[in-house]
Parts: C-alpha cells; structure tokens; sequence
C-alpha cells in the first residue's frame, strides 16, 4: 500500500481506502481551496469528537477534546497545558498500573461508517465544485 492508504478490518467486513494522498493532491492541483479540505477535515474530527466519552473526574479534560484543523487528514486532540494527563488517561501508564481509557479510539470505531461517509460525501462534493467529476 501506498503512503495515505489504509485498510480498516473489523470481524469479517475489511475495507481498503487507496488514493487518498492522490485525490487530494489533484484537488489541490486543479484548486481547490485548502479552506474547503480544512472545513472538511475539521468537519470529520467533529464526528468523533461528539462521540467521544471522556471519563469525569473534575470535568477539565472533557472541555480539551477538540478536531484540529489539518488539510490532508482529521485530527482529534486532547489535553494541554492545563491537562498534561490527558494522554496518561488515553494511554495508560503500566509503570504505575494506570489502566487505559482509550475513549478517542473508541469513539472513532463508533463513527467510522459515519466518518467513512462523511469523507467520501465531502471529497465528491469538492470534486463537483472544482469540475473534476
């Protein structure tokens, strides 16, 4: 697989996404306003981040849990200055018997049908816009 591809495999369904550092290459080469990748990605990350379970102990981490805004890819973040520990929560920290909450990534696999379509609905539509299609 190339660089961009994935393959996502859960039980017995497997999907394989190939040509996605492509399509967004040639959408950039033919025009496409990087804003309009921006909002679409940003758009992606907000479908997990609206699923996402953030576990309450004060309320602060929940309030960090946000969708970056990248060009290429959706990115969901937690934490900062404020909350250091929101990666010790995702992770856990076997050296002192933290046990993971991994709420990000099972959020994401709460959302990836939706997230799935979101992408395919968001890039077709980028590709009208710019007559690619």
């Amino acid at each position: 697989m190339a660089a961009g591809d994935f393959e996502i495999a859960q039980g017995d369904v497997r999907l394989k996404v190939e040509g996605l550092s492509r399509t967004i290459r040639a959408l950039s080469k033919a025009g496409a306003d990087a804003q309009d990748m921006k909002d679409l990605m940003h758009s992606i990350g907000n479908l997990v981040v609206r699923a996402a379970k953030v576990p309450v102990l004060t309320g602060r981490l929940s309030g960090t849990v946000r969708a970056g805004r990248g060009k290429t890819k959706a990115v969901v973040r937690a934490g900062g200055a404020r909350t250091p520990y929101a990666g010790v929560v995702h992770y856990g920290w076997p050296a002192r018997n933290i046990e993971p909450n991994e709420f990000l990534i099972e959020a994401l696999n709460r959302e990836r049908s939706d997230v799935l379509q979101a992408l395919d609905a968001g890039l077709e539509e980028l590709l009208r816009k710019n007559k690619l299609i």
